[in-house]
């Protein structure tokens, strides 16, 4: 009886920190996922040489995808034909068998 016991704590034991292991590498998934989409997003942004309707179009994806995007755009020449913008990617990342939860940024510049 004893060995049943004992075998059934470790099966649980292992069960557990098979759980927590799959919740973790499920979040770098989400935040290597966020990335690659931020990296789109500028591409896309450079692309249209900075058009307004194509940043807005990028947020409302953004928006759909479950992520916060803001863009900044800047010029920061003397005649005012160099652009650049701040992007600003926010998502949200939830790991329940530990209790954790909340919410990271990553930032790019398009220039």
């Amino acid at each position: 009886m004893r060995h049943i016991i004992g075998a059934f704590s470790t099966l649980i034991f292992l069960l557990l920190h098979l759980w927590i292991g799959a919740a973790v590498l499920t979040f770098g998934a989400e935040a290597a996922a966020a990335k690659e989409y931020k990296a789109a997003v500028i591409a896309e942004i450079e692309n249209s040489n900075f058009n307004p309707n194509v940043i807005a179009g990028c947020r409302e994806e953004a928006t759909q995808r479950g992520y916060l995007l803001e863009v900044q755009c800047s010029t920061y020449d003397e005649e005012q034909d160099i652009r650049s913008a701040r992007v600003q990617l926010s998502y949200s990342y939830e790991i329940p068998l530990l209790g954790i939860s909340g919410q990271k940024t990553t930032e790019g510049v398009a220039r």
